[in-house]
């Protein structure tokens, strides 16, 4: 609606019909246009950046009274739980899962590379 608010207000002539009715937009002021949706645009990221930071304090705030945990979820996989790490202290996959992964397929040969 704010676009076409700004479209119709940078209109300078309107199309007239013959029942008295206006159509559309015959002919734009470019430059008065490109300001309007520039505003219309920056008005909207204004009101997108304020909102934000409302929720933002909003939610500070209710972790300060004790309405919200502060600490993590119960459980949360670590690097070490995962084999992902490269400390020397990691889950070593076994099995079939980890053999899958780890070996090259009997099948492939040097030659073919």
């Amino acid at each position: 609606m704010l676009f076409g608010f700004a479209l119709d207000h940078s209109c300078l002539l309107w199309e007239k019909k013959c029942d008295g009715s206006t159509g559309a937009c015959l002919y734009y002021d470019n430059h008065q246009m490109a300001w309007l949706l520039l505003a219309v645009c920056a008005s909207c990221k204004v009101l997108n950046i304020v909102c934000g930071l409302i929720g933002w304090q909003l939610y500070l705030r209710r972790i300060r009274k004790g309405d919200l945990p502060r600490t993590r979820l119960e459980h949360t996989p670590t690097a070490d739980e995962t084999g992902n790490c490269r400390t020397g202290n990691c889950v070593e996959l076994t099995g079939d899962r980890g053999s899958e992964i780890s070996s090259p397929s009997p099948k492939a040969e040097t030659s073919d590379l």
